[in-house]
């Protein structure tokens, strides 16, 4: 089943038992291993979210032309466009960072689930080995909620719905499902795995709020003509 993801298993094996030379304890060699993965996507991550900054900012405009030709559909596709590559969005890139961590999240799967079950870690002393799913579903909650807490904060005052919004309180609800489902019967490694994966996230969004997070983001962003 994991055939195609061997390579990154692999070299994800050989990282995390190197860390364990220094840690002796698996769990937080998985946390360690996941800041890892974080810093290596953290562009990709970036450019993902530049990319959600320039298309709220585009939102009026794009409002503003769906209602001039609302009759013309031809004309509305051409107008919005050109309004995309004037702020030059990429639906696309949006999604970057996410497809990036889907091969990796599957790696780590079939990592724990083959090699889970010769490591274990002070972290969860509730379970013998890492293998195991969560009797206690600790972790599959903690990463639900966790989750919910970072899809409630936008990346800046201005981008996207305000953080008590029915429509962001729903959007987080539906993420964290997500991750409960996932990891509520699989190895509880990979709990720690998106727990320290989310942990970390929050983090990166708290970044993207300060002085500096927000020159980051705006770095290479277009200033858009305002909206008449």
């Amino acid at each position: 089943m994991y055939t195609w993801f061997q390579p990154i298993i692999a070299v994800l094996a050989q990282a995390l038992s190197y860390l364990h030379t220094f840690t002796h304890d698996w769990g937080v060699s998985i946390i360690l291993l996941t800041l890892v993965v974080k810093m290596a996507l953290f562009r990709f991550n970036l450019t993902a979210a530049r990319q959600h900054i320039r298309t709220a900012a585009m939102g009026p405009h794009l409002k503003k032309l769906q209602q001039t030709h609302a009759a013309d559909p031809n004309r509305l596709m051409q107008e919005s466009g050109k309004l995309y590559r004037e702020h030059e969005v990429n639906p696309f890139a949006q999604m970057g960072g996410v497809l990036l961590q889907l091969p990796v999240l599957s790696a780590m799967y079939g990592l724990f689930l083959t090699h889970g079950s010769a490591m274990s870690s002070l972290l969860v002393p509730w379970v013998s080995h890492l293998a195991l799913a969560d009797p206690l579903h600790v972790l599959p909650v903690l990463t639900g909620l966790m989750t919910f807490v970072v899809s409630l904060i936008p990346l800046t005052e201005t981008a996207g719905p305000a953080p008590g919004s029915g429509k962001r309180a729903m959007l987080g609800v539906v993420l964290m499902l997500i991750p409960l489902l996932v990891t509520w019967r699989a190895p509880i490694a990979l709990g720690l795995y998106w727990m320290a994966g989310s942990a970390f996230g929050l983090l990166e969004r708290l970044l993207y709020r300060t002085a500096f997070g927000k020159r980051l983001l705006r770095k290479g962003t277009p200033e858009p003509a305002q909206a008449s």
